[in-house]
């Protein structure tokens, strides 16, 4: 086999094949994602600042159905309504994109009302079209789907958030001021709420995690409970360091760049709580229909 073979047959076994067949992550794709996801937050930071975008609880907010009917149209591909090719559209990496094109031309247009003044600003108008993407996915997949695990939504937002708020009171016995920040809290929820959906879907209903690491450990130990500590240790590892960094790198800066290293923080936390936040609402949602 020739090199250029060997590279083609790479290519197909660990980054094609896991699309064309869904199934899951291996070591090369994981890597190659991340590698990817890193560049797009930049440049995603970068053109928020250029439009003169803050990055705040408003915009965050008005974001979020946007991550809702993302992470939910993922189980419309579970489902198996939708056929080969059009159907690897709604597999990773490819529903990324996807959902980042609708998200971004969303975002754009109702820019545009806001600088002909149609609208105040581009908030409401914004959220509006980003909940009847939701409408139109979940339309979809009552159409298509029948209710089964009617209580894993609720069960998984009860743990997670109440998880959440166990480990925020112990933190703040201990003096930590990890918490301070409000997103660090929310990053926290999100996460807690996919561990206990992996917890859910593998020790309820006989799932298989499809993750590179998290399969390795849960395999490593038995039980899918080892989630909780893992979503523990890379929280507090990557928020504690992003916090730090961060600090260090406004130490003696003007106000200008102060103002600007918090939206940096901003963008990436919040691409850290939907990392956490889609997976566990697509393991839930595909739950409930018990897909």
């Amino acid at each position: 086999m020739s090199f250029i073979d060997s590279v083609i047959a790479f290519i197909q076994e660990y980054y094609i094949d896991p699309i064309i067949h869904d199934s899951g992550y291996n070591i090369f794709n994981t890597l190659t994602w991340a590698v990817i996801l890193g560049i797009a937050v930049y440049f995603l930071i970068y053109s928020l600042q250029k439009m003169n975008i803050k990055i705040d609880a408003k915009s965050m907010a008005a974001t979020l159905p946007f991550v809702i009917a993302g992470a939910s149209l993922r189980v419309v591909a579970d489902t198996g309504t939708i056929s080969p090719p059009y159907s690897y559209i709604l597999i990773t990496p490819n529903i990324y994109f996807f959902v980042f094109l609708v998200t971004a031309l969303c975002l754009i247009a109702t820019l545009l009302l806001q600088k002909f003044k149609v609208v105040k600003t581009f908030h409401l108008p914004y959220a509006a079209l980003g909940c009847l993407f939701i409408l139109v996915v979940y339309w979809t997949l009552f159409s298509v789907g029948t209710v089964a695990g009617w209580w894993v939504p609720f069960a998984v937002a009860t743990v997670g958030i109440g998880a959440a708020a166990i480990v925020w009171v112990v933190a703040k016995k201990a003096g930590s001021t990890l918490f301070s920040d409000k997103m660090n809290l929310t990053i926290l929820a999100a996460h807690l709420m996919d561990a206990t959906s992996t917890v859910i879907g593998i020790e309820v209903f006989g799932y298989v995690e499809k993750h590179v690491v998290p399969a390795f450990l849960i395999e490593l130990t038995g039980t899918a409970l080892v989630m909780y500590p893992l979503k523990l240790v890379i929280f507090f590892l990557v928020v504690w360091l992003l916090d730090k960094v961060l600090e260090k790198a406004i130490e003696g800066e003007n106000d200008k760049d102060k103002e600007q290293m918090g939206q940096i923080k901003n963008a990436i936390k919040f691409v850290i709580i939907i990392l956490g936040l889609a997976p566990g609402i697509r393991n839930s949602i595909r739950l409930f229909f018990g897909i």
